[in-house]
């Protein structure tokens, strides 16, 4: 081991025989409940029945080495304690020594002493609270073997369970037997290690497991396969780290203890979401398990598994296709990669690309009775919608990328042109309306106020009225409204307001062109936009929403202002769907929404025909 990094390996129990462990003062004392005890014992016992298991590995021990055969315990002196008793309950021996360093200060209270004689201890010791719980550990292990043995540990009648234990403690590491994972840290380090592990700031990870077991000199992969195996791991940690790759493939961020890379080993491994849930080092004892020492074929499947991901990845077709199946899916993410990888080394490209289709055509038409003008908020969920304005953006960068893919500008100008699906994760989406609804989400006077003074501000001839404010036109409605609510700014108040101007601007602007107030929540009124950005654009009249967006995604904005917009929601903006030439700028009419409905139709029509895609369509 170097001096100066920490090291990770495994130990069969019976290798710890011999062993003295030093227990440092600051450490708390021995507080194993019965249940706790009885929880391991359990462990074991299962561990013993399964076939297929060559090892159960405890939680690490982390330690630091003091001089020959002799170590210093930063963490797992509760497992190592339990272990004691169990085989000094079996054998009536002392599996390895203990040192405790308090016993150096304290008169009348020597540690060892006391769990040497555990076993001749008659009645539950509670004269100190280490002796109370080391005792009620010691009466539960007997117990569970003597009163409750069927309770415990469930079979047949002529199973014996002490021989069971003890052959397990007994075993070594290359029969089926009881591990722990040994987490050698430098002695320099010493107290940054033991201040870092119990506050939480560092913990060992799965993937730092199995990263020590395949770098260990001991019991790792052969050595001259270090380097390689270093640089493979290196260049996939930081692919994985690249957002759009990560979330191509999963709809969170992995939470302490797991990491990016748990992904690929738990694939691998092939565990299921529930044994990881369970234990989060499910893969690394896959890995441990190290079967005629196959280490080096296992880390290759690693690496296979990597590179048929990045595959997906690097393709245009595959990398957004699985990016809208990630995001629709919340479920076993494990499971459905394993599946895709599956998939992709079965079919060929085209056909697996088919497949992705087919995946999403059940989702956007299940029952391939759906048309595109029937998507509404009223017969469809806001999730349903989501997943069709996004869709819809995925094929119009599909199509544009099949229709350029070859002219040298698109490759220069639209090289890393690709949805960014992990925005969908980083911020939350709504659907917005284009065209603003009469009913209104402002909840505040402030909100009230700062609306009234946008409007006021953009379209000032909306409130210059010289007649009799009591007549019956729409502007001196404005007028009469504006003064009741700068006399009392209540609700009731605002919503007279706020209706009469959206009136106006609908009636006197538009007149037949504009879009009628029960057709603004069906799709042609509908796009895609972050919540954040909604927020600031809500109730804006389209003019004022206009400008907000194409600010927020242009070059008006710096770094940290700039949003990002959805192609097709920028393109409703810019009025890009309707070909005509009178276009009004200044307000999203009937013909806009029409034009951007036929735009949906066509990039989706293979998702809602039941014509078979032609064979020799490429992608």
């Amino acid at each position: 081991m170097s001096n100066n990094s920490s090291e990770i390996n495994l130990k069969a129990f019976e290798e710890l025989s011999g062993l003295t462990f030093i227990i440092p003062s600051q450490q708390r004392g021995y507080k194993w409940t019965p249940k706790n005890v009885k929880e391991l014992l359990k462990d074991l016992w299962e561990f013993s029945k399964q076939g297929n298991k060559n090892m159960y590995c405890l939680q690490p021990i982390a330690v630091v080495k003091h001089e020959e055969r002799k170590y210093e315990v930063l963490d797992g002196q509760q497992r190592l304690t339990t272990l004691f008793l169990l085989y000094k309950y079996l054998t009536q021996k002392n599996a390895y020594t203990f040192e405790f360093e308090r016993d150096n200060n304290e008169s009348n209270n020597n540690r060892w002493d006391f769990l040497t004689a555990i076993d001749k201890k008659e009645k539950l010791d509670d004269s100190q609270i280490d002796r109370f719980y080391i005792t009620k550990a010691y009466e539960t292990i007997k117990d569970a073997f003597e009163k409750e043995p069927h309770e415990i540990f469930p079979g047949p009648e002529k199973d014996n369970p002490k021989k069971v234990f003890e052959d397990l403690l007994k075993a070594t590491r290359e029969l089926k037997s009881v591990q722990v994972i040994w987490y050698e840290t430098p002695k320099e380090k010493t107290h940054e290690t033991f201040r870092n592990l119990n506050s939480g700031k560092i913990s060992l990870s799965n993937s730092d497991l199995i990263k020590g077991l395949l770098l260990n000199r001991v019991n790792g992969l052969p050595s001259e396969h270090h380097n390689m195996v270093a640089r493979q791991l290196e260049e996939m940690e930081q692919v994985l780290n690249q957002n759009k790759f990560w979330f191509m493939l999963s709809h969170e961020e992995p939470k302490h203890p797991y990491t990016r890379m748990d992904l690929l080993y738990n694939i691998v491994a092939n565990a299921s979401e529930e044994e990881v849930r369970i234990d989060y080092r499910t893969s690394f004892r896959w890995f441990a398990e190290n079967d005629n020492g196959n280490l080096l074929e296992k880390w290759k499947q690693v690496r296979h598994t990597f590179l048929r991901l990045y595959d997906l990845y690097t393709d245009t077709y595959t990398y957004h296709y699985i990016g809208f199946l990630t995001y629709h899916h919340k479920g076993d993410t494990i499971k459905r990669i394993y599946k895709l990888i599956e998939e992709n080394e079965k079919y060929s490209k085209q056909r697996f690309v088919s497949q992705l289709r087919t995946s999403i055509q059940q989702i956007v038409n299940p029952n391939k009775e759906r048309e595109i003008k029937d998507y509404s908020y009223s017969n469809n969920s806001a999730n349903e919608l989501r997943d069709l304005l996004l869709l819809h953006n995925v094929e119009t960068l599909l199509q544009r990328y099949q229709t350029l893919k070859d002219s040298k500008q698109y490759q220069l100008q639209y090289e890393f042109e690709q949805f960014p699906f992990e925005v969908l994760y980083k911020q939350n989406w709504d659907i917005e309306h284009i065209a603003s609804r009469t009913d209104n989400s402002l909840r505040n006077e402030k909100e009230w106020t700062n609306w009234l003074k946008s409007i006021e501000a953009d379209y000032p001839s909306y409130f210059n009225f010289d007649g009799d404010i009591n007549e019956d036109s729409l502007k001196a409605k404005i007028q009469r409204y504006k003064i009741n609510f700068e006399k009392e700014k209540n609700k009731n108040n605002f919503n007279q307001l706020y209706e009469v101007i959206i009136r106006y601007n609908e009636e006197e602007t538009l007149g037949n062109e504009s879009i009628k107030e029960d057709e603004k929540d069906n799709i042609g009124n509908l796009v895609l936009l972050d919540k954040h950005s909604n927020r600031s654009y809500k109730n804006a009249l389209f003019p004022q929403k206009r400008k907000a967006i194409i600010t927020a995604d242009g070059l008006g904005a710096n770094v940290e202002t700039r949003q990002f917009i959805p192609l097709c929601t920028m393109q409703c903006f810019t009025k890009a769907y309707n070909k005509e030439n009178n276009v009004k700028l200044n307000a999203w009419t009937k013909a806009d929404a029409e034009a951007y409905i036929e735009d949906i139709k066509e990039k989706l029509s293979k998702y809602f025909t039941n014509k078979k895609e032609q064979d020799n369509e490429l992608y």
